[in-house]
């Protein structure tokens, strides 16, 4: 190439950058300064287990800011929580979006709280009860939001929750406003499936209902974190809606046992485990926090954004990949494996740690929405770990370009 034209080129690379920046900023992605309201003291505190929030396109056909926070009742007298209403700090604090998420059992538990209780096993984690709206004295638990937006123009940029307290004997509640957070104008990272054919459910997903990944808040090395709030249990529907073509303690049973893993992304090994024995289905057993994520790689795909997929096939990671592996999107990393039942469990956190990290929301370039199981998220787990035929509602096939799967939904993936 000329240098004329060689210096043409750079100079309209430079012009294209300057327009995109000024496009971002249009879209009102510039920084801006908090907004604080007005100063008060706040006996229900309300803090989210993050700095900022990114805001996803889903397959669902919402924008979905998902995320926990931590609830502290910090007065001596119990507390009931009235409402917790997500606002737009920039925009007087006016009710912002649409929040709403349910337990396993498809009950509301829209701003309801999960209390911390002593666990002889694991220490202080939050409780197996029930969500509840009313804290004792000094108590705190986790509360959980799923708040959707109808376009990404909608989403505001500051995020203030606005709380309803009511105390015994006092006439009317009291109301506090919540220092907002940064709603990020980083975009969710945009990557390739990480499977291949059709009939790939989405269970255990983001966003609405709170499931194991979603409730996962863990306290690792003295923070809480939600490493896995948007991790996949990936799992396949056969033909008969259902899992196996046996018995369901038989691996062999279950077709995609064994199915191929592809990289999502260029990007670097930076963990690497196998050699684990393969779980009977059902109970997992021998599991701890250093080795939950069983034969697994965490691949490094840049921007602070790591790749897990665990459970894989014990033996199906290629000789050739360690640690500092360079990997190409595309490529042949492994095979599925099992835990309580085979599965891909897949997720991108920003730390290279299963545990130890906030999980990140990621879109898939290509994927094909083929339908929805149906009824409760535990009623359809147990049926289908159970050998039985799960609710299916078959859709026509739409193709969804850079959208985040949601649970519950079943796509198709590399298809030719």
């Amino acid at each position: 190439m000329p240098r004329t034209e060689r210096a043409l080129m750079a100079l309209l690379a430079i012009i294209a950058a300057i327009l995109a920046t000024h496009a971002v900023h249009a879209q009102g992605c510039a920084p801006t300064a908090a907004i604080l309201p007005p100063t008060q003291i706040t006996p229900v505190t309300l803090q989210i287990l993050q700095r900022d929030l990114i805001p996803v396109e889903a397959s669902d056909g919402f924008v979905h800011l998902a995320y926990a926070a931590q609830l502290t009742n910090v007065s001596h007298d119990p507390a009931h929580l009235g409402g917790i209403v997500p606002t737009d700090a920039l925009h007087g604090f006016a009710p912002s979006g649409t929040n709403t998420v349910l337990d396993m059992n498809g009950k509301e538990i829209t701003g309801a709280v999960l209390p911390f209780k002593p666990d002889a096993v694991n220490g202080v984690v939050p409780s197996r009860s029930t969500f509840t709206k009313d804290l004792q004295g000094g108590a705190s638990g986790m509360s959980f939001f799923d708040v959707r937006y109808p376009t990404m123009a909608d989403v505001p940029r500051q995020l203030s929750h606005r709380l309803t307290v009511a105390y015994p004997g006092s006439d009317q509640p009291l109301i506090e406003d919540v220092n907002p957070i940064p709603v990020a104008c980083r975009a969710a990272v945009v990557i390739a499936p990480p499977l291949v054919g059709h009939g790939w459910w989405n269970a255990n997903g983001c966003c609405t209902v709170i499931s194991p990944h979603r409730g996962a808040t863990l306290p690792v090395n003295g923070e809480f974190k939600p490493p896995e709030q948007f991790a996949i249990d990936y799992v396949q529907v056969n033909a008969q809606d259902g899992c196996c073509t046996g018995p369901v303690k038989e691996l062999a049973s279950w077709p995609f046992f064994g199915a191929p893993i592809l990289a999502v992304a260029d990007g670097v090994v930076v963990e690497k485990v196998d050699g684990m024995s393969e779980q009977i289905p059902g109970p997992p057993k021998g599991v701890t926090a250093g080795n939950a994520a069983g034969n697994n790689i965490i691949e490094d795909i840049g921007g602070q954004h790591y790749v897990l997929y665990a459970h894989m096939r014990t033996g199906s990671i290629p000789g050739w990949i360690a640690v500092g592996t360079r990997l190409q999107r595309g490529q042949k990393i492994g095979n599925t494996g099992s835990t309580t039942a085979p599965h891909l469990h897949f997720q991108v956190m920003d730390r290279p740690s299963a545990l130890n990290a906030i999980g990140l929301p990621f879109m898939f370039d290509r994927q094909v929405l083929e339908g929805r199981v149906t009824g409760s998220a535990n009623h359809t787990n147990e049926t289908y770990e159970a050998g039985g035929k799960v609710a299916f509602e078959r859709d026509t096939s739409a193709v969804q370009v850079n959208r985040m799967p949601t649970e519950g939904q079943v796509f198709g993936y590399n298809l030719k």
